[in-house]
């Protein structure tokens, strides 16, 4: 029996929802011979996950034109769950993040947003008209009509269950969705930063609270094909990935900015990386979390050379499942502020290049914040950056 033969033998294909079981993630060079030698299921090009123990996983480096073997780990999503409270305050983060102030010029028109997180719920009012219709799919012909790999994906995909519905079970990503571009002056519920941006759902973090390496860069490449010009990861994790690595070369690659949170360790990003927050690139903005004072949230990670901006992050007013309101806290929806803010430059200024964007918030963040000795900018000002970026105009 051949090497090959008896791999085939011993592993199983792999599907993304049942990633409690020990999973490798398989990088191989181009070519159809390493691609047909590694079984497993493909989630990107070049790479598959493949199930098995660390015997399997040594039988696999083995194998000529694998690049990588590792492990399919657990994310976890960046946030501090607090009570529900639907008549609690105000929102005080906008007034902070001085988003009103760009609403006379920009409203994120139709700007690309993804949101790589729990999903969405797309039955709440203030999403109706915000989120992206796939333009190459028929709805409910049971079809995978534009051909990427998702059935009936008309609104975003799930890469958990790897299908076309990315309906939200944790209520995590409808949160911080809302934070992005909830509608605005419709007369229910919040508003968003970019009132008018598209948001592309993509659901890569199981109903219980984590994703995977494989569900992310799954996710991460939908994005891409689908157009995302800004990707928003709010999850963290404590290990490194090459595969994680490369899709964020990729995002780079084609100009998009993707948005991460710092996370809640309250540890130092500079000594005690996470991922994907410390990915160095050059389109890839870190958040920490900060509060109403102007201090850095508790439980925020900070790193003077690793998180790039701060953002309001503490008893943010959020859309929750079934069209309820909840007080959230965490570097999820300070990284979606500075998503939202994102979007509106991107819509003011359609040429802009995403390392331009990320430049723009940087430079132009508060200093002399209390946050300014914890992050390597200040305090988020979407004001500011889009004055940096060129005269503000009226709609």
């Amino acid at each position: 029996m051949s090497l090959f033969t008896a791999l085939v033998a011993l592993l199983c294909l792999p599907a993304l929802a049942r990633a409690s079981e020990p999973t490798w993630l398989v990088g191989t060079s181009t070519g159809v011979a390493a691609a047909r030698a590694v079984p497993g299921e493909r989630v990107a090009p070049g790479i598959r996950v493949v199930r098995g123990d660390a015997s399997t996983a040594r039988r696999l480096r083995a194998i000529p034109g694998v690049r990588f073997v590792e492990p399919n780990r657990r994310f976890l999503a960046s946030s501090l769950s607090a009570p529900s409270d639907p008549l609690f305050g105000r929102q005080w983060a906008l007034r902070s993040t001085r988003a009103p102030r760009t609403w006379t010029a920009t409203l994120g028109d139709g700007v690309p947003v993804a949101v790589l997180d729990s999903g969405l719920d797309l039955s709440n009012p203030d999403f109706a008209d915000n989120v992206w219709r796939n333009p190459g799919e028929v709805a409910g012909n049971g079809l995978d009509d534009d051909g990427n790999g998702f059935v009936d994906d008309v609104h975003g995909a799930d890469t958990v269950g790897w299908d076309g519905d990315p309906s939200d079970g944790l209520g995590h990503g409808t949160a911080v969705a809302s934070v992005i571009a909830a509608r605005g002056d419709n007369g229910f519920g919040i508003s968003g930063m970019a009132w008018n941006a598209r948001l592309i759902p993509v659901k890569v973090v199981h109903d219980e609270g984590w994703a995977t390496t494989a569900t992310m860069i799954a996710g991460l490449r939908y994005a891409l094909d689908e157009g995302a010009r800004i990707v928003n990861m709010s999850l963290n994790g404590s290990e490194p990935s090459q595969a994680l690595a490369e899709a964020i070369q990729q995002a780079q690659a084609r100009g998009v900015l993707v948005v991460t949170s710092a996370g809640n360790d309250g540890r130092n990003r500079d000594r005690v990386p996470s991922y994907p927050a410390s990915e160095r690139s050059a389109s890839v903005i870190t958040v920490a979390s900060s509060d109403r004072g102007g201090a850095l949230a508790p439980g925020s990670a900070f790193g003077r050379g690793s998180v790039d901006i701060a953002a309001p992050g503490d008893e943010i007013l959020t859309s929750d499942l079934g069209g309820r309101f909840t007080r959230r806290s965490g570097t999820s929806f300070a990284a979606a502020y500075v998503t939202g803010a994102a979007a509106l430059l991107a819509a003011a200024h359609p040429d802009a290049s995403a390392t331009r964007l990320r430049a723009a918030l940087i430079a132009s963040s508060r200093r002399g914040a209390r946050v300014d000795a914890q992050v390597a900018g200040g305090e988020l000002d979407a004001g500011a950056a889009l004055r940096r970026l060129g005269r503000l105009r009226p709609r």
